[in-house]
């Protein structure tokens, strides 16, 4: 019987036997509609269900969590929420308010409400309020009578095959709206007010606190907060005791430490750890003895409960969270000597434009990728001796993914072995799940992080901590948990979860050096020496951690405010350089980005056989700056997988990113890489799309790892390279003009004899340049880089784009100064071609393939066009004995003066002359390109892939 067939029946059946109640509108029909839909009820990794309890809030029905929750992998996609048989769905707000609630917390794109005899679809991205009448977002409204009618409809939306091919998220958004705010945009900007809010408050009364210790202390206490706030929904603590707390006529932050000194007796938390006993963290002495004012925390609580919050914590997931903490993370607390406080963007977030949150379908491959990979075929006890780093945890996202991925391990381990491991699981009504103990365990033993801002690892901490408390709503076994643990819940995170710079060691204090600094200093660059006794001893005498993964700062090293010693160390300590790829400390100084020196840190970090992975800007593959850093991982490590994602995985970051999967291992002669080109939007396909033998890029002009050069291309670029001479051994390649600060030194108009005319990079143009009318003030002390002379007043020289285009190359006998977005190529003084000679091959289709596939891997995206790769530019060899190669020669420059004089003509042409013209300069341009392929001697089938790009 087919899908329909049995919908066919539950509306023929419901025709005969109204539910009389919930449980029966679950049982008879809903649960039968769903599985119609394809989905297991059974299998708690598809469908999450909630028995029918409800407890009475403010008077109204208040449902602990959504009746049903629909998940692919980790993520939530919608959620259903059932009534009583008979409630008017379609007028009543409440219901629909109710699960639009859910909704929204949860992050879902839609949800539905029904009793089977109605069944309402919501858009969950709007924000609900409890004035919203039953139809506001409602986006489909049936009636039972429509399920065979409409059938096709809901299958292609609500089918499990639909929503895991992203049918239902795609419908979502086609469905446009204006101003919506995302829960994890709303709660960001609440938190943010709270912050501005008790920042300011707890600084007037007082005075003696330090920035840092202000900053802290805010946090702590927002953080506590929305810990219990969470807790209260999740049914581990009482609900409503932090409303209680702040009720009319309390003392509301004297209430508040009466709840958070029980909390340190019931969970062990860091986040709770008052000094009471001897614990490895430090104590918070601080929080105890401050004074904060009613109001502002009276506010900030009665804002957090119904009806004044539009959230429902127990479905607001520890991802949300860390979304908005990664956020909120990117501001601190200035406070001014006189003791003015505001609340300011850190300089690096500002400097890297923002701060970009992981989004889950990379923080699950990349987890599925390191620690699934290690956890094949394994057992409990194996995987006891997992240890996994994240060595920039930021907010927690990776350590949270990873801990999940443990969680959901084990689960599936003790189902398939029910004769084992009693002790470490329970049954429930919602079936088996890990005891509170075990998903303790499996927490400390297996998670690890660090990271430089003190609140950064607070927050870390406290995503853990509601991570291992999710579905634990069954408070007699967590009672029993607690007592058995050893009188509290939660662990001590202290050892786990670190405050340190990952980067630098103690080492950084040479001799005397220390003295140097003071305090706030040695605080800010916060060295951390990772096999010390406040690092993880134990984990790197036995060699280091199993697993390092997540996504590391992306900031160049000339905009972290460590000081320039920080910046030496770094070079001294990670960028050696060997043979031919030494270089001053001055070229390197600011230029290299943390992401790099985090991969080089990370894969130091990891034991044999370790595995790692993150998430970096594409350019770690190509840009000239990172060659130090390639070579290293080539020679060292086994780079199994490098997925493509292109553009587009942050929101208003342009950047192409990949996901780098490393092996410890060295890597054998002819080991593939796995190239995964991603075609998908918010997944990452399983297919490799091509294999590359890792020891090519050791090969390549800078180890260049050309992701896309397929075998046959490879081919073809060695045949180009095989019958030429490297462009840098017959010119000389170097920039333009360098100013200070805001272009200083260029003039609109000429204004006396130290006035030259210059050119930029985007006044040039193939076989052209259009001057702007600007002038360089040239005087040498003026400028930040002024180059010789002898470069501009060049008898002639060619000219070629820098930054943008590839290869895009005019000539200039003109003596123009050009800027630093301009290549200038001069002629040696013992040459024998012709520089049109070179100008022609290098503004070829050929040449600019060449360059494409060899040095980039996105032609689409702006090039910088390094030195480092112009100089290996393969330029056809002339034999100035062979009287045909001559002739080629010469028949080039030929063509080219024909390009350079009608591209001169162009600009005082109008109408149909210009069209001429045009018309013959693409001629010519084809004549060039036919050439070139004679020259270098491909075949038909060979420029067919040229021109095919």
């Amino acid at each position: 019987m087919n899908a329909r067939d049995r919908v066919y029946q539950l509306v023929e059946k419901f025709d005969r036997e109204k539910p009389g109640s919930e449980t029966e509108v679950r049982i008879q029909f809903v649960d039968p509609l769903f599985k119609a839909l394809g989905w297991d009820l059974r299998d708690k990794r598809q469908v999450r269900h909630e028995p029918s309890v409800r407890t009475k809030d403010e008077g109204r029905d208040r449902s602990k969590r959504p009746d049903y929750s629909f998940h692919i992998g980790n993520t939530t996609h919608f959620f259903v929420e059932t009534k009583m048989p008979h409630v008017n769905l379609e007028r009543d707000p409440m219901p629909a308010f109710q699960l639009r609630r859910y909704g929204w917390s949860g992050n879902t794109p839609a949800s539905v409400l029904t009793d089977f005899e109605e069944f309402s679809v919501y858009d969950c991205r709007i924000q609900p309020q409890r004035s919203d009448p039953a139809n506001k977002a409602r986006l489909r409204y049936y009636q039972y009578g429509d399920y065979i009618d409409k059938w096709d409809e809901l299958e292609s939306r609500f089918s499990r095959e639909a929503v895991a091919g992203g049918a239902l998220r795609e419908w979502i958004e086609g469905e446009r709206i204006r101003g919506f705010f995302s829960v994890d945009q709303a709660f960001l900007r609440e938190m943010e007010n709270w912050r501005e809010t008790l920042a300011k408050v707890i600084a007037l009364h007082n005075r003696d606190l330090s920035q840092r210790q202000l900053n802290l202390l805010v946090q702590r206490t927002i953080d506590r907060i929305v810990f219990l706030r969470i807790a209260e929904d999740r049914d581990i603590e009482a609900y409503g005791r932090l409303r209680s707390a702040a009720g009319e006529g309390k003392q509301v932050y004297e209430e508040l430490k009466i709840l958070f000194n029980e909390a340190d007796d019931k969970y062990n938390s860091g986040l709770f750890h008052f000094g009471k006993d001897e614990r490895a963290s430090d104590p918070d002495t601080h929080s105890m003895t401050m004074h904060v004012p009613d109001e502002p925390l009276r506010h900030i609580i009665k804002n957090l409960y119904f009806p004044f919050s539009p959230y429902e914590f127990s479905v607001l997931s520890a991802d949300i969270l860390g979304q908005v903490y990664e956020q909120f993370l990117g501001k601190v607390i200035e406070l001014s000597a006189g003791g003015a406080v505001r609340v300011e963007e850190k300089p690096e977030v500002r400097k890297a434009g923002g701060v970009y949150y992981t989004p889950t379908y990379i923080v699950d491959y990349i987890v599925e990728n390191t620690v699934g990979k290690l956890l094949d075929g394994a057992t409990p006890e194996e995987a006891e001796k997992l240890r996994v780093l994240d060595p920039a945890c930021g907010s927690g996202s990776f350590l949270t993914g990873a801990y999940q991925y443990l969680l959901d391990w084990h689960l599936d381990y003790y189902r398939a072995h029910p004769g084992q491991y009693r002790n470490r699981r329970r049954e429930t009504a919602a079936g088996m799940i890990l005891t509170t103990a075990e998903k303790r365990r499996i927490l400390l033993d297996n998670i690890y992080g660090v990271d430089l801002d003190q609140n950064a690892v607070e927050v870390s901490k406290l995503s853990l901590l509601l991570k291992m408390l999710e579905n634990e709503n069954d408070a007699t076994g967590a009672q029993t948990i607690m007592f058995s643990a050893g009188g509290r819940i939660l662990p001590d995170l202290s050892g786990n979860i670190k405050w340190g710079n990952s980067l630098i060691g103690s080492d950084f204090y040479s001799g005397e050096q220390m003295t140097l600094f003071d305090n706030e200093e040695l605080l800010r660059v916060k060295p951390f020496d990772w096999d010390s006794e406040d690092g993880f001893p134990v984990i790197m005498a036995a060699g280091g951690f199993d697993a390092v993964i997540g996504n590391p700062p992306w900031v160049f090293t000339k905009y972290v405010d460590w000081g320039q010693e920080t910046k030496d160390y770094l070079q001294d300590n990670y960028l050696t350089f060997l043979d031919d790829l030494k270089r001053s400390r001055s070229r390197q100084a600011g230029k290299i980005n943390l992401f790099a020196i985090f991969v080089l840190k990370s894969l130091k970090l990891l034991k044999s056989a370790g595995r790692f992975s993150f998430i970096v800007p594409n350019n770690i593959l190509r840009t000239t700056v990172y060659d130090i850093v390639r070579r290293q991982i080539l020679e060292n490590h086994k780079i199994e997988r490098i997925v493509d994602l292109k553009a587009g995985v942050f929101a208003k970051v342009t950047a192409s990113t990949i996901v780098l999967v490393i092996q410890s291992d060295i890597p054998d002669v002819n080991h593939p890489v796995e190239i995964i080109d991603n075609q998908l939007k918010d997944q990452i396909q399983r297919d490799i799309t091509r294999r590359i033998p890792q020891h090519y890029f050791l090969d390549n002009p800078s180890y260049v790892i050309d992701i896309n050069k397929s075998l046959v291309i490879r081919l073809l670029v060695k045949k180009v390279a095989s019958v030429s001479t490297a462009l840098g051994e017959l010119v000389e390649i170097l920039n333009g003009i360098a100013t200070k600060k805001n272009k200083a030194g260029i003039l609109d108009d000429w204004e006396n004899e130290n006035s030259k005319p210059i050119l930029f990079g985007r006044d040039v143009g193939r076989y052209h340049y259009s001057w702007s009318g600007k002038y360089v003030e040239y005087v040498r002390g003026k400028l930040h880089r002024a180059r010789e002379e002898r470069i501009f007043l060049a008898d002639e020289k060619l000219i070629m784009q820098r930054i943008g285009g590839i290869l895009i190359t005019a000539y200039d006998n003109d003596q123009f100064y050009t800027f630093n977005s301009i290549n200038n190529i001069l002629p040696t003084q013992d040459r024998c071609y012709d520089l049109k000679y070179l100008l022609g091959v290098l503004n070829s289709t050929l040449l600019r393939f060449y360059y494409t596939v060899s040095f980039t891997n996105d032609s689409s995206l702006t090039v910088n066009i390094s030195k480092t790769f112009l100089d290996q530019l393969p330029i056809r060899t002339i034999d100035f004995d062979d009287p045909a190669d001559v002739a080629r020669h010469d028949k080039m420059v030929e063509l080219v003066d024909r390009m350079l004089d009608w591209h001169k003509q162009l600009p005082d042409l109008t109408g149909e002359a210009r069209r001429i013209v045009n018309a013959r300069i693409a001629a010519t341009d084809r004549e060039i390109d036919k050439l070139v392929y004679a020259l270098y001697g491909l075949s038909d089938e060979e420029i067919k892939i040229v021109e095919c790009g």
